[in-house]
Order: structure tokens, then sequence, then C-alpha cells
């Protein structure tokens, strides 16, 4: 503990952050709205200000276009120095409609930075709980399917994502995206790395009935009580449930990614059975 002048203590955790938080004043520069980066990206605002980077909203002076446009953070070159490497490698790999691509990789001003396409669209974080949406257990089962079919196909890349959350899948006129590769995993074609293969993918897959779970709370209007598990809140059809315990590993967990997406068109299917 630490005495201020008012003869008030505070804990030395709090003198940390602070002292972390004006050496991330000092050191990570953050660029005004009008401001242009590299001769090429004129910010418009900023969409995120992260532990790791800040994230612009920009147009593209080249080509008119609206892109998003990473700062990474000096005050973590350590660790965004591997961070940043992994992240464009990963970018530049994937081709797929579901995921932002990588235009550029830059420095400027000693600071590192890259640019990607623009998303339109909010993160399902946002439209759960800023705009209160809710969707039925129907409904969910399309949405989960898309971002599968997004997780497999990264899969099949080598590419573990690591960190799917309701604020890094954004949703637009019912289309899917998944954003932040910030903690993504590559291990490419390697063949030596099956158990890290099979953990990191099972990681995935819990997430992916997390995100499911968060989707399906949206619609229940019922009391939600301490120690009570979500197959008594929620009453779903056996189907959705035998995904859901398979995903978050309550019963037998899946291998495969195409596995998974049997089961959904089987969840699917079982609303238009008669």
């Amino acid at each position: 503990m630490i005495k201020t002048n008012k003869n008030t203590e505070v804990p030395m955790e709090a003198v940390h952050w602070m002292i972390k938080k004006a050496r991330q004043k000092i050191m990570d520069r953050e660029y005004p709205a009008g401001e242009i980066i590299n001769g090429r990206y004129q910010i418009e605002k900023v969409l995120q200000n992260g532990s790791y980077g800040i994230i612009y909203l920009c147009q593209d002076l080249s080509t008119g276009q609206t892109c998003v446009v990473k700062q990474m953070r000096k005050s973590k070159r350590k660790e965004n120095a591997e961070n940043y490497l992994q992240e464009t490698a990963i970018l530049k790999l994937l081709d797929h409609p579901g995921i932002p691509s990588l235009i550029d990789t830059f420095s400027y001003e000693g600071e590192q930075f890259f640019s990607m396409a623009f998303v339109e669209g909010k993160n399902v974080e946002d439209t759960l709980f800023a705009t209160g949406q809710q969707y039925t257990e129907k409904e969910c089962l399309p949405i989960i399917e898309q971002l599968t079919f997004i997780v497999c196909y990264i899969h099949d890349q080598g590419v573990f994502h690591g960190d799917i959350r309701i604020p890094n899948v954004l949703l637009h006129n019912g289309k899917i995206h998944l954003i932040d590769f910030g903690l993504a995993s590559n291990l490419g074609a390697e063949s030596g790395l099956k158990t890290q293969r099979e953990q990191l993918a099972q990681d995935d897959f819990f997430d992916l009935g997390d995100f499911l779970l968060f989707l399906l709370y949206s619609s229940y209007d019922g009391d939600i009580k301490k120690g009570r598990s979500w197959t008594e809140e929620l009453h779903l059809k056996p189907q959705t449930t035998l995904l859901l315990k398979r995903l978050l590993g309550i019963t037998k967990p899946y291998q495969q990614c195409a596995d998974i997406l049997t089961d959904i068109r089987k969840a699917i299917g079982s609303f238009h059975a008669h």
C-alpha cells in the first residue's frame, strides 16, 4: 500500500495500473480524425482502443474505399512483435468471404500497422446487449451454421482462432463475419502436431457452443438462478441439446468440424419434421 498526501492508502495494484496507463499514453500515440497515415489512409474515427492495438476506420485514398487500420501498441512491443507477424501471416493466408481480407502491412513514424477490408455490421455483443435483439432457437441455428462453416474453413488451412466470442463475430443482413485473429494459431500443414491440433480445435468448438448459448439466452425470459444449468432453463429440441452438449464437451466431444455441421442440419431439420 502507498499513502497519498491525504493520508489515504492506495493498493499497489492500483499504482501499477496507473503507471501502466501513463506509460501507454506516452508511448502509444493515438492519431486524430482527419490525419492521413502513410500518405494513404485518412482516419475517420477510432473504432476500438484495445490493450494490444488501436483500430481506426479509414478511407483508403488510393482506392476511395472504406477500410480498417490496426496500429500495434509500442508499449506492448515485446508481445506485439510476434503477434503482428502471426496475425498478418494468417490474414494473408485466408481467403473467405466471412473473414476480412488483408490489404497492406506497413510501418509509419516508428509504429507497426496493417490494413484490412472494412466489414459492415454490428458485433453480436452489441446486437444482443445494446439493441436487445432476441433470437429464437430456430433463428439461432442458421447463424451458428454460418459461423461453423467459417471455422471449418480456417481449420482446413491449419488455423485455429482461439477467441470466438460475441464481440468477434459481426452480423449484417443475415451474414456472419469472424474477425480479430490476434490470438489465432497457425499450425499450417505440419503433420507432427496432432495433439496440439486436436486441443486447439476443441477450444474453438467449445467457443462455438458458448456462442450459441449466448444467442439462445437472448430470448430467455425466465429468472436465471445461480447453480441451475442451461439444460434446466432452456427448453430446446433434443437435436439442439445434443449439439450443445457435444460442443461444450459434456458428452462425446466433436473430433471433426464436418460432424458439427451434420448435427446443425439435423437440428434445423427438426423444425420441419412432422
